[in-house]
């Protein structure tokens, strides 16, 4: 079954023509459920997702079908991570020299640390079935409107935190570099959670 999706940016409720649609579709993400993470889950249900977009911290983007049903969404910022821990990773280290060279090539750092873009949050909800919006076009349009902003403000590289299940299932599938791990933001949970790195070069190939 081939769904149709319509992404629609937080940032352009407010303007958006159809503002009875908008009401609706505010009422479906504070109904938004997520069993795999607190974290997301109170992110999109209270003003947290609002206050990313009002002070300039991120932009996030809701997923609905053709009836308008909320399916899923993402959410996209800026953030920065240490040069080192990118080039002492297993996967940096197995590239092959040429590549390394080309990638870090000119690379711009602030006391060590390189400016990246980051896909915050990214999830379906639950009881929406795979099929109907499967985590690789999620996945896809987010990096697709990354694309975008890093041809109007460059940028090499998008960052991920993801949990290991997820990072080998979608994101390694997608390219993405494991470059360390972390603590779960999930309180409670002792799983360690990928940060994982893809190359902006390979989005195109992708898409």
């Amino acid at each position: 079954m081939n769904v149709q999706h319509e992404v629609v940016g937080v940032g352009e409720f407010d303007s958006h023509p159809d503002q009875s649609f908008i009401a609706d579709l505010k009422k479906q993400m504070r109904e938004f459920s997520c069993c795999r993470s607190s974290t997301i889950q109170s992110f999109i249900t209270t003003d947290k997702i609002y206050n990313g977009e009002n002070h300039g911290e991120s932009r996030s983007y809701v997923i609905c079908d053709s009836k308008r049903k909320l399916l899923g969404f993402f959410t996209l910022g800026i953030t920065a991570i240490e040069w080192n821990t990118v080039e002492n990773s297993s996967a940096w280290q197995a590239l092959p020299k040429k590549k390394k060279k080309h990638l870090g090539n000119y690379l711009r750092t602030n006391a060590g640390y390189i400016g990246i873009y980051t896909i915050g949050e990214l999830a379906r909800k639950d009881g929406v079935k795979s099929e109907d919006l499967p985590g690789k076009v999620i996945l896809m349009f987010a990096l697709r409107s990354i694309l975008k902003a890093s041809k109007i403000a460059g940028g090499r590289f998008v960052l991920v935190d993801s949990r290991r299940t997820v990072f080998d299932s979608l994101y390694h599938e997608a390219g993405f570099m494991e470059v360390g791990t972390k603590e779960s933001p999930n309180k409670g949970e002792d799983e360690q959670f990928v940060i994982s790195l893809l190359p902006l070069e390979n989005v195109a190939g992708l898409l």
